[in-house]
């Protein structure tokens, strides 16, 4: 009988993990309420993160995300410096930075996720310097190639 309970701290133990949160597919809560978007001088990225894809929901940015893990909670963060560029689409433009903090997570399972982000701050940003009601901005990523059309 304790053959099977050994075998399998052993195999958590070699795995590097072990415990619920050591799920190598979970999906996150997209039911979440979706986290604000940060204006910040100097947006930075923070541990490494492949954007799988974007969707836009109304004023909500919803990501799908991989990276490695499984051992600690993870954070993650939409910053953006305040500014607008101009785009090929004549659209004005905003280079957003997913940050994702790892936490110190040194396990090598696989994660996807999927994180919400509230883009109105964005939008007030927008109709400010536009005198506009109505507008759209493309998203893009610093990192990525992923891009998204925000409108409203």
């Amino acid at each position: 009988m304790r053959k099977p309970i050994w075998s399998g701290l052993v195999l958590g133990a070699l795995l590097g993990c072990a415990g619920p949160t050591a799920s190598t597919s979970g999906d996150g809560n997209p039911a979440d309420t979706p986290k604000a978007l940060r204006v910040t001088a100097s947006p930075a990225p923070k541990d490494d993160i492949v954007i799988k894809s974007l969707e836009v929901q109304g004023d909500t940015l919803v990501t799908r995300v991989m990276h490695s893990g499984g051992c600690k909670e993870h954070t993650y963060e939409l910053l953006w410096n305040g500014s607008f560029q101009g785009s090929e689409t004549g659209d004005s433009r905003a280079e957003l930075v997913l940050a994702h903090d790892a936490n110190g997570d040194a396990c090598e399972a696989l994660l996807n996720r999927t994180v919400s982000f509230d883009l109105t701050p964005l939008q007030r940003r927008w109709r400010e310097r536009n005198k506009s009601e109505h507008g759209a901005v493309e998203l893009s990523f610093v990192g990525s190639q992923a891009t998204a059309r925000y409108a409203f």
